[in-house]
């Protein structure tokens, strides 16, 4: 999916005192301006479950102050290549939702998919350095397990469903210096190595950008991304 914004601001600013530290960045991930329009979806089986009217995407989650939801932010051009983590996380579908809706898990990690619907699920999920996998999650099955051992960022669906009805991202990460905007668009990321660095920002609609950040070894840095809505085109 293209993006769909062209225009990035970007402010980098030296934090106070307070409860960050040195190499600690703080920031802000938000839309400005009016957001672009998303169909609502509506389930084409299973409407006890799912429901039988139209809901709105969750592609796009804003804050009432325009904080961008689920946005990935991470330090670009980094990879350690012998990072990795036999952790276990857990991609749930709940009245046909996936939750979360981004996951972001360490190269090795396993993932356990759940279906707490009772109905079933088909799990596709479109990867490109893993494998792609398509598997009927019938109800009261075991849990799906896969381990995905190449970073990238994974495209998962059901396609039971509908077109588009239920999606979810798994990313998986080259180094631990990722972070996860939360309701509000805010994430931190601790401990970033000193020295200059390239910060990029992903999302599934507004799409991806890399901009310069420089990290100190005397204080925090704070950094607000802000992307232009319909109006900034």
């Amino acid at each position: 999916m293209g993006p769909a914004v062209v225009f990035l601001l970007v402010l980098v600013v030296a934090l106070g005192p307070g409860r960050a530290k040195a190499g600690d960045v703080e920031g802000l991930v938000k839309l400005t301006g009016k957001p672009p329009a998303l169909e609502p979806l509506r389930p084409t089986a299973d409407h006890a479950v799912c429901g039988g009217e139209p809901r709105p995407s969750e592609a796009l989650l804003l804050s009432p102050s325009g904080g961008v939801k689920n946005a990935v932010v991470f330090i670009a051009h980094e990879r350690m290549e012998a990072w990795r983590s036999p952790t276990t996380f857990v991609l749930d579908q709940r009245r046909c939702a996936f939750v979360p809706r981004v996951l972001i898990v360490p190269p090795g990690a396993t993932v356990e998919v759940l279906n707490s619907d009772g109905i079933l699920h088909n799990f596709h999920t479109m990867a490109r350095l893993n494998p792609s996998l398509n598997l009927a999650q019938p109800a009261r099955a075991r849990p799906l397990r896969l381990t995905l051992e190449h970073p990238e960022i994974v495209e998962v669906k059901c396609d039971v469903h509908g077109t588009g009805f239920m999606g979810a991202w798994i990313v998986v990460a080259t180094h631990p210096y990722y972070a996860l905007t939360d309701d509000n668009g805010q994430f931190w990321l601790p401990d970033i190595p000193p020295g200059p660095h390239t910060l990029e920002v992903w999302h599934e609609v507004l799409g991806t950008r890399r901009i310069p950040m420089a990290v100190g070894r005397e204080g925090p840095v704070r950094v607000t991304v802000e992307f232009a809505g319909e109006a900034g085109r």
